[in-house]
């Protein structure tokens, strides 16, 4: 989202009228977004009391604060498809019939018990009048809040083609009452021949959608949790040969449970995902008092008395392998990739290996994320909550052996006077999905370049290969244990509240990273392999096709 013109630094003013020190950018919101952002402007300090400092990290400061507009938009956008994709279909024939049945047993059951007196007179005298003009607009209200409430469609045609059906069906109740004041509680001719309904009175599916749009789950709807628990609440529905949430039972649950089971899922992630999935979003529902009770509470997947017989997998690096994965970082590569990707290459792996970072949350680095700590100069990334399971922001300090190789902060200075991201190039975006992000595709193309070098052990994932080894070397070095959770943002199970206490200081989380082991690689001694050949720009391309065209022009000129 391009600005119209570049900022200047500013210095607001206080109470007293007089200006403070430091430097500020002022950022108008555009119109059309400041019912997503909440404010009019935008207002961000540049950290400096320096004015030539300020011009020099304004830049970068105003690209990400326009980058975070367009993902409010991009998130808009696809909130927007995704309620359009669940909205009721139109009725047909056969769900009128079917929703006629439902109005008439309603209206005959409100009074049925007690039928006598003036009962049935009071329900015919209820009656709206589709004649005249107050009663059509009654019948019209009428009719969309009982289609409302049974989640059916309130298209117009669809309102204009039940009202008909939904005005027999009160008179219908009516005679009804009337019999039973004779005595007569035998159901009414007409319900014998209308069917029952299809379409879901609460959609298990469309529940599902809600819930992850505002149920606070981790990751949001575009996350990796709701990608995962998606297909498998489409999944039980499919299996269940219905979508009615209304309808679903424990035994629903438990008959599901035992059938995964029976085809080879492991317990753990019956109970984790395919039975947690279910019962989050019935959860959800109750909470949201459009569900009485949720019917997979606390069902139980027991684990197999069988004892496993097969030896523990495998889950990260050894130290030898992840040698011969940093030492193919610092070979030369092709000239057809990207700056950023090469620079993934060089360095995502080294960061994650001295810090146990996801990588996803590596290739999101912004070059601002690299910065000094404000009480003791330690160099440090923050490290900031994404559609990745980071829950929360948090500081990590950069080994020292990364900052001895040289090169890594004069990349990071290059690209903040870009205004880019670390690992990916904003401008090459091709509009995927908000689900997918282009860190998440830096780190899928690192995963497939260390396959491709035969350099991923069998059964180990290599872009999560790096956190586990990091922490089995916690564990032998030995990391104080709270001090590495603060690290790489995992809290221990076992942890008291007192994990939470305290402030998270850069100085103690260093001393603890840099008992790690340097990896001293003989290829760090040799000059870095420069590229095969450095890339062209559109410019010179273009100059090498004319030049490629005139001597195409000059031989067919030499032989006519």
């Amino acid at each position: 989202m391009p600005s119209v013109r570049m900022p200047t630094p500013i210095r607001p003013k206080k109470a007293n009228g007089s200006q403070i020190n430091t430097w500020w950018i002022r950022k108008k919101v555009p119109e059309k977004l400041r019912l997503l952002v909440g404010k009019g402007e935008v207002w961000r300090s540049l950290q400096t009391t320096d004015l030539r400092t300020a011009n020099q990290r304004i830049g970068q400061i105003s690209a990400a604060i326009e980058a975070e507009w367009t993902r409010l938009a991009g998130q808009h956008v696809t909130h927007s498809k995704s309620v359009a994709a669940f909205e009721a279909p139109p009725l047909t024939h056969r769900e009128r019939l079917a929703l006629r049945r439902i109005a008439h047993v309603a209206a005959r059951d409100a009074y049925i018990e007690e039928p006598l007196g003036f009962t049935a007179m009071r329900m015919a005298a209820a009656l709206p009048d589709p004649i005249g003009v107050d009663g059509a607009a009654a019948l019209d209200d009428a009719v969309r809040d009982f289609l409302k409430q049974e989640g059916a469609s309130t298209s117009p045609d669809d309102v204009e083609r039940f009202k008909p059906m939904y005005l027999q069906a009160r008179k219908d109740a009516v005679a009804d009452v009337r019999r039973a004041a004779k005595n007569d509680y035998s159901d009414h001719p007409e319900l014998a021949k209308l069917p029952a309904r299809s379409i879901p009175k609460l959609d298990m599916l469309q529940a599902f959608e809600e819930y992850v749009e505002n149920g606070a789950l981790k990751g949001g709807k575009d996350g990796p949790t709701a990608k995962r628990w998606r297909p498998k609440i489409a999944a039980f529905c499919k299996w269940l040969k219905h979508r009615d949430l209304a309808q679903m039972t424990t035994a629903d649950g438990y008959k599901w449970a035992d059938c995964l089971k029976a085809e080879g899922y492991a317990e753990k992630s019956i109970r984790d995902v395919w039975i947690a999935s279910l019962s989050a979003t019935a959860g959800f529902m109750v909470e949201r008092r459009q569900l009485n009770q949720n019917p997979f509470l606390q069902i139980r997947v027991r684990n197999s008395v069988a004892t496993n017989t097969r030896p523990p997998r495998k889950k990260g690096f050894t130290k030898k392998e992840a040698e011969a994965i940093l030492t193919a970082t610092l070979e030369g590569h092709s000239h057809l990739i990207s700056e950023e990707m090469a620079a993934a290459r060089r360095w995502v792996p080294w960061l994650c290996v001295y810090s146990g970072a996801r990588v996803n949350e590596v290739t999101s680095l912004y070059p601002v994320d690299i910065a000094k700590d404000k009480e003791t100069g330690i160099l440090c990334m923050q490290i900031k909550p994404s559609l990745e399971k980071t829950a929360q922001w948090r500081t990590v300090p950069i080994h020292s052996h990364i900052i001895e190789q040289g090169g890594f902060l004069e990349y990071v200075e290059k690209r903040q006077k870009a205004g880019k991201p670390l690992f990916y190039d904003p401008s090459r975006s091709k509009g995927g999905k908000a689900g997918n992000p282009q860190f998440k595709k830096v780190a899928e193309r690192l995963a497939e370049w260390l396959h491709s070098k035969n350099l991923v052990p069998e059964g180990i994932k290599p872009n999560h290969g790096w956190r586990h080894a990091f922490k089995s070397l916690a564990r032998r070095i030995p990391m104080d244990r709270e001090v590495e959770g603060h690290i790489t943002g995992h809290r221990p199970k076992n942890s008291s509240s007192g994990f939470d206490y305290g402030d998270r200081w850069a100085e103690t989380m260093s001393i603890e990273i840099e008992k790690y082991p340097a990896f001293r690689i003989s290829a760090l001694k040799a000059p870095p392999a420069p590229h095969k050949r450095a890339r062209r720009t559109r410019a010179q391309i273009e100059a090498d096709e004319a030049a490629k065209e005139a001597g195409k022009d000059a031989r067919a000129t030499r032989a006519a």
